[in-house]
Formats: structure tokens, C-alpha cells, sequence
């Protein structure tokens, strides 16, 4: 498996209780790519190659893990490439964690070569590079209040995104924790603070919590 790293130029490295010992969260964000590996075309590795749905699907979150604006996919497959690469961006966009939450668009234009099927790829965000460095990666959800605890101590944020890798609450157990949170340090508050989910389905995996307009 292949990962790459994007670092912070100020790093976050906290140790918080978490569930059955201590829950280590680094301000830091990595990409790999599951289930099967993605190539590079050719030397200069601007072309990825993609020998299957699940290849086309790496590649697209590479792009997004890199933050890339566009990128070119060429498809190697007996299947229909322009139907796989219509659905690839669909669930890419809105199924996955890291689409959901930084996207507002994948878009491509087309070319059928005689030996590929080449994709022009084009990437919109609603989020900045360094939002998406700030991504903070929790295995559990039990980390949560002491991270909110935190960041409203220290001011400096108006909201967070934390990724999770476990979580032990459901929806309405994480909107208690973060209601909790917000009475212990703001017990006169008027505006609740609000919670978002990313993808909005059973399958989420990363939750911002706004306690601020910026």
C-alpha cells in the first residue's frame, strides 16, 4: 500500500483519553490507496492508469488527497469505461468521507482511444488546501470532548473536522457529546454549536463541529 503525507506547518499533537487507554490525534493528513494499487503512466507521473472500477476510484482520491485541481485517468478495461467513470465520480463525491467534505464538483471531459479511454479530470472545492491539511485524524469518537474542549480554550478556531476511524456513539450520542461540551464551557450560550456529518449517510466519517460563524 501506498501512502503519502501531507504535513502542517504547525503541527497538533495531542494525547487525549480515549477508549480503553489513550487516543493519540495528530493535525495531519494521509492518503493511501485501498484494495488495489494505482500506477503512474508514465515517468513524468501527471497520467494515472486504471485497470479496473476500484484503480479509477484510487486514482480519483489520490487527486483529492493531493488537492489537485485536474488530473488525467486513462481506463485499461473490457468494461464500459464511460459508465465506470460517470459512477466512479458520483461515489467518489458522495459517498466517500473526503469528498463529501471538500468537494463541490468532479468534472471530465472524454476521449475513447483505440487502446484507452483517457479522462480529463477537474476538481472543485469548497474547502482550502490547508483546511483539508487541518483534518484531524481520531480513532475514536470518545476523543471528541476533550478535543472541543480544547479548541474552545484556545480560540483560535471557529470549527474542526475530525476523521474517525472508530466510532463508539451514533449521531445523536456525538450531537450529546458536543451539547455537553458547549454547557460545560459556555453554560450562558444562545447559539448551539453545529454538527455536520460527511458523507450524510449511515456510513460517516467525518464529523466538523462549528462553534462559530468566521
Amino acid at each position: 500500500m501506498r501512502k503519502k503525507f501531507i504535513p502542517l506547518s504547525l503541527a497538533l499533537c495531542l494525547t487525549l483519553s480515549g477508549c480503553g487507554g489513550n487516543v493519540v490525534l495528530e493535525r495531519s493528513y494521509s492518503v493511501s490507496t485501498p484494495h488495489s494499487e494505482v500506477y503512474w503512466e508514465n515517468e513524468g507521473a501527471d497520467t494515472l492508469r486504471a485497470d479496473s472500477y476500484q484503480d479509477l476510484v484510487n486514482a480519483l482520491l489520490l487527486l483529492l488527497g493531493e488537492h489537485s485541481e485536474e488530473g488525467v485517468v486513462r481506463i485499461y478495461s473490457e468494461e464500459d469505461a464511460a459508465a465506470m467513470a460517470e459512477q466512479a465520480c458520483k461515489e467518489v463525491q458522495e459517498e466517500t468521507a473526503l469528498g463529501a467534505y471538500l468537494l463541490d464538483y468532479i468534472s471530465y471531459t472524454d476521449t475513447q482511444e483505440r487502446a484507452y479511454y483517457e479522462m480529463h479530470v477537474r476538481l472543485g472545492y469548497r474547502r482550502t488546501a490547508e483546511e483539508q491539511a487541518g483534518i484531524i485524524t481520531a480513532t475514536s469518537t470518545e476523543a471528541l470532548p476533550d478535543l472541543l474542549r480544547l479548541t474552545a480554550r484556545e480560540g483560535a478556531l471557529s470549527r474542526i473536522a475530525v476523521r474517525f476511524t472508530y466510532f463508539t456513539a451514533d449521531r445523536d450520542g456525538i450531537r450529546d457529546m458536543v451539547r455537553s461540551v458547549q454547557e460545560e464551557v459556555d453554560t450562558g450560550f444562545t447559539e448551539p454549536w453545529q454538527v455536520n456529518f460527511y458523507p450524510d449517510t449511515d456510513d460517516v466519517g467525518i464529523v466538523e463541529v462549528v462553534l462559530r460563524e468566521a
